[in-house]
């Protein structure tokens, strides 16, 4: 179903692309058209143990962009936690770990299957321990804002939670990037879940009307391409020049892979 206005923006003139999805001239957001609302509390999806390998270096990736932006930063915050590796991750480096799931399923797992804390339901301020609270703190959205149809609330609400020097973490799917390009409505994050893949630019508006600074903004892939040496030649090889320039302007974080296929975008933002 068409909504009304964009989710991000707010403007009101959709281009219906096909019956399948909607654009935002404004934003460029990708809105789909197929998906309907999801109760998440009412999922049964369990731990898939053949996946978790992945998932985990994909959390390290993620700390990896976040690292130097890190100061006195001793907690994190995972707003839909999912199967728990960001915790898993983040307990490395930070000694205060908490996350928030509406999944009573993983959030079970999780608690059989690793010492973490972690709350059944929506984020909410007010059901942060005190040791979080009162700590210099990360919080994470990581896939999480294209599942709302009101991503901007989310974040002020994210934002009224975080202590000046405080940072979030936002990372969604991109249209823009390689994956959606070649394989379109086939790509995997196209689903009935999903009500919008995001564009740089309706990321970026997203974060400036968030209040917070943003500290660094980028695209990444999933981790198994991400330093594939095959993938490194394949685009090299393609395009010398291009990869050139982003080898010596690149953070060190990301990879080539990360910069020129950018199937991912993400923001880092701090509180002033």
């Amino acid at each position: 179903m068409k909504p009304e206005r964009c989710y991000v923006c707010g403007n009101a003139t959709l281009e219906v692309l096909d019956s399948r999805a909607a654009r935002c001239p404004q934003c460029d957001l990708l809105i789909n058209l197929e998906t309907a609302p999801v109760d998440y509390s009412g999922l049964g999806n369990a731990t898939d143990p053949g996946k978790q390998h992945w998932r985990r270096i994909n959390s390290q990736r993620r700390l990896m962009i976040i690292k130097p932006h890190l100061r006195d930063h001793r907690a994190l915050v995972d707003i839909g936690c999912g199967s728990g590796q960001m915790l898993e991750a983040a307990a490395r480096h930070l000694s205060l770990c908490f996350g928030f799931d509406a999944n009573p399923t993983l959030i079970r797992d999780i608690r059989q299957s690793a010492n973490l804390r972690v709350e059944c339901g929506h984020f909410a301020a007010e059901r942060l321990p005190e040791d979080i609270r009162s700590a210099a703190k990360v919080f994470t959205l990581s896939h999480v804002i294209e599942h709302v149809a009101e991503p901007n609330a989310l974040v002020t609400q994210v934002a009224a939670a975080m202590r000046a020097g405080d940072l979030l973490y936002i990372e969604v799917p991109l249209h823009t990037g390689q994956a959606f390009r070649t394989q379109g409505y086939d790509w995997s994050l196209w689903y009935h879940e999903h009500l919008c893949l995001y564009s740089p630019t309706a990321l970026a508006a997203l974060a400036a009307s968030s209040g917070l600074a943003t500290a660094a903004a980028g695209t990444r892939i999933f981790a198994r391409g991400s330093h594939s040496t095959k993938t490194w030649l394949r685009l090299f090889f393609r395009q010398p020049l291009r990869s050139l320039k982003i080898l010596l302007t690149k953070p060190r974080a990301l990879s080539l892979a990360d910069v020129m296929l950018g199937d991912y975008g993400f923001v880092v933002l701090r509180k002033p």
